[in-house]
């Protein structure tokens, strides 16, 4: 990996607070920046219990971080009851999840999580996932594929780009997608020569962000975990989440209103925590990052 500084880190240090021997949960390793920091402060004995769907995630977080405290685990978070159990780590004081697509997947899984190279057209975090961005794009009806665009991707064009997905069928490669895309939206939303679009994003964003999301069941584990993540720690431990659009941020805030309802923990971000501009600046994937935490009133 390289050097890397993680999203919003001193704000998720300060909501952690985490001590010496006390236990964590990084949900999502990413790049392990939040796990670097939490080591450095839970010295001698305190763990980092490290979940990642994909293996070669973590075969990336063991070779940057040699240190016995470390404890990695593959899996779907949604399961994170059952993964940090296998871990015999005892008690957790807090829990972190960072829900952006790590710089990993985009550059080197050769899974097409990016359409700014071409690669085969899987974006399933897990190696065995039966379920693919191809299968999707060649066997999805143009209906079906337009829901997922409009649920998932927020997309206004997701009739057109449907229509020329079925059109366009055999779909393979990411670069093929993209070129689709590109092409069957208006050219009143592109800016010619350069090919630059207005907004500053390629219109093929939302549809790359809405197959993922589809192949990964990502909303519906981001439900499921949330309150196992929040029943794991200890009274008084937090649990803090970062999200980057709007619809994972609505699922979060719902989850944590709808436990806080329920008594078992107490809010503490009645709106969400953005970054600096400075930080923006150094790290411009950062601009749409927004952090959330509770506290674990009760078991």
């Amino acid at each position: 990996m390289s050097v890397h500084v993680p999203v919003l880190l001193q704000q998720v240090v300060s909501f952690l607070r985490p001590e010496k021997n006390q236990n964590f949960l990084d949900a999502t390793v990413g790049e392990g920046g939040y796990i670097k920091e939490i080591l450095k402060r839970n010295l001698p004995s305190g763990k980092v219990a490290a979940i990642d769907w994909n293996s070669g995630v973590l075969e990336e977080l063991k070779k940057e971080v040699a240190d016995e405290r470390l404890v990695a685990i593959a899996g779907n978070f949604k399961n994170l009851d059952q993964l940090v159990k296998s871990t015999k780590i005892q008690e957790i004081h807090g829990a972190v999840f960072d829900l952006g697509l790590s710089r990993f997947l985009l550059e080197k899984s050769n899974r097409g999580f990016s359409f700014r190279k071409d690669e085969p057209l899987l974006m399933s975090y897990a190696k065995d996932s039966d379920l693919t961005a191809e299968k999707i794009l060649n066997h999805y009806s143009e209906k079906d594929l337009e829901r997922i665009f409009v649920e998932f991707g927020e997309e206004r064009f997701a009739g057109r780009i449907a229509a020329a997905i079925k059109k366009n069928r055999p779909i393979h490669s990411s670069l093929q997608l993209a070129r689709i895309v590109e092409s069957s939206v208006p050219w009143r939303t592109k800016i010619h020569p350069t090919h630059k679009f207005m907004g500053g994003i390629h219109p093929a964003t939302r549809i790359f962000q809405a197959l993922r999301i589809e192949v990964n069941h990502e909303f519906e584990n981001i439900k499921q975990a949330l309150p196992k993540a929040i029943k794991l720690v200890k009274p008084g431990g937090r649990v803090v989440v970062i999200s980057y659009h709007s619809l994972e941020d609505r699922i979060v805030k719902t989850v944590f209103r709808e436990e806080a309802k329920a008594g078992h923990v107490k809010i503490l971000t009645k709106k969400p925590v953005l970054p600096e501009i400075e930080e923006i600046k150094s790290n411009p994937s950062s601009r749409s990052a927004k952090l959330r935490a509770v506290e674990k009133l009760t078991e």
